[in-house]
């Protein structure tokens, strides 16, 4: 499926009804789930952070997530619907992104992991066809840009110790799986194609994790870090298209 060039336009909250209503819903809770635990997980790090610095920006991170749910919270009120009942539904941090909250290395891998596979799904939002939804994401783009950035340094540093970069390795063939099931879903069905059909997102599921996997990669080859076999993404019932298995069988 290509990406459409002609979605439907719904501006306000009440243009919202029945089935675009019920995805739109789905898609902004997966949105907010990430966000709200993202939040958690850097405030929390603050305090296993090995510098002055790393605890500044987990800090600063922190609150822009904080911010980013708050923006969530604006639109989920605008459509009717409770954040607090939104929320209550969500798993503990550490097991929606399965990982250890204490660990700085942990911490290290999900900010260059996680962070960066929401912000290829925020592309997609700020693009959407539920325009409060879209006018609400640019900055939140933005925001996400800088931890990627600060990510890409924190892999680099760890691939300069032969131990530490093994450690970074083994949590990254763990969290990259999960990653790709929570941040994204499943890549084929009928709520997919009807995602793209009415303009909830401009490009196919497979295509985004294509895209993600794809500029990761350059990163991940200038420091020698290799993709999780496919084997760990089954195990947890990650579903991969084949064009998917192919940019990670690139990179074993």
């Amino acid at each position: 499926m290509t990406a459409v060039t002609s979605p439907p336009v719904v501006r306000t909250p009440d243009e919202a009804t029945g089935a675009y209503r019920d995805m739109l819903l789905r898609l902004m809770t997966r949105q907010f789930y990430a966000e709200t635990a993202t939040a958690e997980v850097f405030g929390r790090s603050i305090g296993c952070a090995p510098t002055l610095r790393e605890k500044l920006l987990a800090a600063e991170f922190a609150h822009e997530e904080a911010e980013h749910s708050t923006r969530m919270c604006r639109l989920f009120t605008d459509l009717g619907v409770d954040p607090e009942k939104v929320h209550a539904a969500r798993p503990p941090a550490a097991q929606f992104w399965s990982l250890d909250l204490d660990d700085w290395i942990h911490i290290a891998v999900f900010n260059f992991t996680v962070d960066r596979a929401g912000s290829h799904q925020i592309m997609e939002y700020r693009e959407s066809s539920y325009l409060p939804w879209a006018d609400a994401m640019g900055s939140v783009l933005a925001d996400e840009e800088g931890h990627y950035g600060n990510g890409v340094d924190n892999l680099r540093e760890f691939a300069r110790g032969k131990k530490t970069f093994a450690r970074f390795q083994d949590v990254y063939f763990g969290m990259l799986p999960v990653t790709v099931k929570r941040a994204f879903g499943r890549p084929t069905g009928a709520d997919n194609d009807y995602c793209v059909e009415v303009g909830l997102k401009r490009h196919t599921t497979e295509q985004v994790v294509n895209r993600y996997l794809t500029e990761m990669l350059g990163f991940m080859r200038e420091s020698g870090l290799k993709f999780p076999p496919l084997a760990a993404f089954d195990r947890i019932g990650a579903e991969l298209m084949p064009s998917t298995r192919e940019i990670l069988l690139s990179n074993q």
